[in-house]
């Protein structure tokens, strides 16, 4: 049994709220002033706290309670939840976040967790919000949220994995944006857009005269980053000499531009992302195990949109008044059910790119189903018959496959190639190659 606070201004909802945790055998005091809540907060073991009090910010309050000598776990409850707020209260220490109504059942996990739990609590400086948010209120996204909370607490490297298109680097902005470097640079790194024999001069630098061509010093990735985040986007396409001494400068916290023999010290923190398994490429030699172990300190999945159909409509309304500020458009019911039953399999980029070309090509306010040029797949559609590829030989079902992969990355992103290559996760220079291949003009 424990002594729970609930802090929250709402009275009915404080009531139902008390009876719910008595009925699981604990004590209950409850309080909507605030002065109140920080002399009960010394005497309890757990306080359910609302982000939103009468003349108070619940944020605020946590940020007080977080200075007291006893510090309880605190839960933030909230009717109206936004990536912001989740991740702001993470980070100022809620054990977590909570959205209104709340089923008993929910209540009696959290508290079980809370109580049970010896994690340290962390509070940071807030950050200014003036970035765009992680838009999503399914539980998948909350988790992602409250992991961006918890990552900005510190200073590790972050794995971050999923799908392409999933949002990994609005993830590690957002994990930049939230920290104590948020201040500071985010420099991101495409590693698999710059040859091998580039790499020491893009990471580390070099020196005037250092090769031909290096007509004066230039900073590498690494001293760019300083005093902020160096971002490692498809880390899983580095080769594996370059992950060796990439390895070394994490190792020795130090750097030496390609024609001096001088080291400097670095000062970044390091995220990493990728849309494969890194684990399967380290059992099967093609990713370092040292390297990989040193940069999965903290690691989360971004769900691939399939797995958040709760969130497709919000981020379809988001999307619209992105691109087409004050317009009143919107989306009919057949159109909306439409988006909720294609299986997106290039993601929240996807789902940007049929909104924008939608708001665009839709004549009025409303945007209907045959705005948004998607249908779902069926094995009449030319090209997608398992037995078709099968009475091809090998290389020539491959080479219809890339044609198909490289017209339909290219119609999703409405002809722009340097986006249908990021689609189909492969190198710009790559894609023009195949297309000329495949004699495809776009």
């Amino acid at each position: 049994m424990a002594n729970i606070l609930i802090v929250d201004d709402d009275y009915a909802f404080r009531l139902a709220f008390s009876k719910t945790v008595r009925s699981l055998g604990h004590t209950v005091s409850g309080t909507s002033e605030v002065p109140k809540a920080l002399e009960l907060a010394q005497q309890t073991d757990l306080i359910f706290l609302d982000l939103k009090l009468k003349g108070e910010d619940g944020l605020s309050l946590l940020e007080e309670m977080r200075k007291l000598d006893k510090k309880p776990p605190v839960i933030i409850l909230t009717a109206f939840p936004n990536s912001f707020n989740t991740i702001e209260a993470i980070k100022k220490g809620a054990f977590d976040h909570l959205t209104k109504p709340i089923k008993k059942r929910e209540i009696q996990d959290v508290i079980e967790r809370a109580l049970s739990s010896t994690s340290s609590l962390f509070s940071l400086k807030v950050q200014s919000k003036g970035q765009e948010e992680l838009i999503g209120e399914s539980a998948a996204m909350r988790r992602v949220q409250k992991f961006i909370g918890f990552a900005a607490c510190c200073d590790f490297p972050v794995l971050i994995s999923g799908q392409t298109g999933t949002g990994k680097e609005l993830v590690a902005r957002a994990i930049h944006r939230h920290s104590a470097r948020g201040n500071g640079p985010f420099v991101e790194v495409n590693c698999a857009a710059f040859p091998e024999a580039l790499f020491e001069t893009e990471f580390f630098g070099h020196t005037k005269g250092s090769f031909t061509g290096a007509f004066k010093d230039r900073k590498g990735k690494f001293m760019e980053a300083t005093g902020g985040t160096l971002f490692l986007d498809e880390i899983a396409e580095m080769p594996l000499t370059m992950q060796a001494k990439l390895l070394k400068a994490l190792s020795e916290n130090k750097i030496q531009p390609v024609g001096s023999e001088t080291d400097y010290p670095i000062d970044v923190r390091i995220i990493a992302a990728t849309n494969k398994n890194l684990l399967d490429l380290v059992m099967g030699g093609k990713f370092r195990d040292d390297l990989f172990y040193r940069i999965q300190v903290l690691q989360i999945e971004l769900p691939p949109l399939r797995e958040r159909n709760s969130d497709i409509l919000l981020l379809a309304e988001y999307f619209i008044e992105k691109y087409f500020p004050g317009s009143s458009k919107k989306l009919t019911l057949a159109a909306q059910k439409a988006l909720l039953e294609y299986p997106w399999p290039g993601n929240v980029r996807q789902l940007e790119n049929v909104i924008r070309r939608a708001g665009i090509t839709s004549r009025g306010q409303l945007i209907d189903v045959g705005d948004l040029d998607i249908s779902l797949p069926t094995d009449k559609e030319p090209g997608l018959n398992k037995e078709d590829f099968l009475q091809w030989d090998f290389f020539s079902a491959i080479a219809k496959l890339e044609k198909m992969l490289i017209e339909k990355a290219l119609k999703e992103s409405q002809g722009n190639r340097t986006e249908a290559a990021r689609l189909l996760n492969i190198h710009r220079s790559l894609l023009y190659l195949k297309m000329k291949e495949h004699g495809i003009d776009q």
